[in-house]
């Protein structure tokens, strides 16, 4: 079906042949193999912040609520502000706590923030309103990033409690190493979970834990809601080791372009700033128009592949800001105008996005929030 690139311009008069395609039929497959990992009553609560990963916030939203989603995460409060905007009513839980200043728009917003400091519990006291704020005490069980000690916790518990203007709905904690399933120390940070639990009187169905890699692989850490992420994008949470393909899931990005220009190379000759590469063959070097402007990294130069034909052509030469050069000698059938992949499927063959991270040296999660505004998406 036709799409239209992101602020209403249609995806033909975008200016150039380069574009996103995402797939929200595959962001809602996705998401319903997060459902199926967990037990019935389960809450699931996407994660969809940076933009929806970078892939556009507003119609993955949306998708994902159609879809069964229980509300919504997102790190920051603009980021809540622009779909409450958009009419979406559904709960928002903010993930990243409160930064002084901005409780009023917590309330303003009816967001579920995650609280990891004693006085922010104050602060947000104080400008609730009529409405009670409900939120969630953030416990650091050994991430050792956001969260109180748990020699805190009873205490920041009982204060929040006992201010007015405040609704405790339970404890979260993160998994530091839940992409590792048998790593030990998963078991020791749910157990000091539950330690913590005990002490408080809370139990366990006031509890989050889990992300992706734990909803797909730790049933005992699933609690009262989980929070899915990369997985509804298309990507393993186990990467390196596995693809989100051989999980069952289905890639949701494709990105594409065509070759704008194909230039004849005698041997010897460079290609590129600095001639980084100098063909040892007569070569047919295609200049594609697309560049780290547009999240195409320059670690890609003389490293990454592109689909084109159905087959992989190498990236030659740097990646500059606007182009990427690519050696298509060996398709003499090849023209000016000839489609290529980035990301996504050809034919047989698929440049997935975990691939394109290990060419990187990077995550998955990275490869998509880097993918530049400039890049019209596509809703498919």
């Amino acid at each position: 079906m036709p799409g239209r690139a992101r602020g209403g311009v249609p995806a033909t008069l975008s200016g150039r042949p380069t574009r996103l395609e995402v797939d929200l039929g595959a962001i809602a497959h996705n998401f319903s193999v997060a459902r199926r990992a967990v037990a019935p009553g389960v809450g699931v609560f996407p994660v969809i912040k940076a933009n929806g990963y970078g892939l556009g916030v507003l119609p993955i939203a949306q998708r994902l609520l159609d879809a069964g989603a229980d509300g919504l995460c997102v790190a920051l409060v603009e980021e809540a502000d622009r779909l409450r905007r958009a009419g979406i009513q559904r709960p928002i839980v903010l993930l990243s706590g409160l930064s002084s200043g901005v409780e009023p728009a917590v309330v303003a917003l009816h967001l579920h923030p995650f609280v990891f400091d004693l006085p922010a519990l104050t602060r947000l006291s104080q400008a609730a309103g009529a409405e009670p704020v409900t939120l969630f005490l953030k416990v650091n069980t050994g991430m050792n990033r956001l969260g109180l000690p748990t020699s805190s916790v009873a205490e920041a518990v009982a204060l929040a409690q006992r201010l007015p203007g405040l609704r405790l709905a339970g404890l979260v904690s993160h998994l530091a190493c839940a992409d590792q399933p048998d790593h030990p120390e998963n078991n020791r940070q749910k157990e000091a979970l539950r330690a913590v639990l005990a002490q408080t009187g809370l139990g366990e169905s006031r509890v989050s834990l889990a992300n992706s890699a734990a909803l797909l692989s730790r049933a005992d850490t699933h609690f009262a809601w989980v929070r899915p992420g990369i997985m509804l994008y298309g990507a393993s949470p186990f990467f390196p080791a596995s693809s989100g393909r051989a999980i069952g899931l289905r890639p949701v990005v494709r990105w594409s372009t065509r070759i704008l220009q194909i230039n004849e190379l005698a041997v010897g000759e460079g290609v590129g700033y600095g001639h980084t590469l100098t063909v040892q063959r007569p070569s047919r070097i295609a200049v594609v128009p697309v560049g780290y402007a547009d999240g195409y990294n320059r670690l890609l130069g003389n490293r990454g592949e592109v689909l084109v034909a159905g087959c992989r052509v190498p990236v030659v030469g740097r990646v500059s800001m606007d182009t990427i050069t690519i050696d298509v000698t060996d398709l003499p059938a090849v023209t000016i105008g000839q489609p290529v992949t980035l990301l996504g499927h050809d034919g047989e063959e698929c440049i997935d996005l975990e691939e394109m991270a290990a060419w990187r040296g990077t995550i998955p999660y990275e490869v998509l929030c880097h993918l530049g505004e400039r890049v019209p998406r596509v809703y498919l």
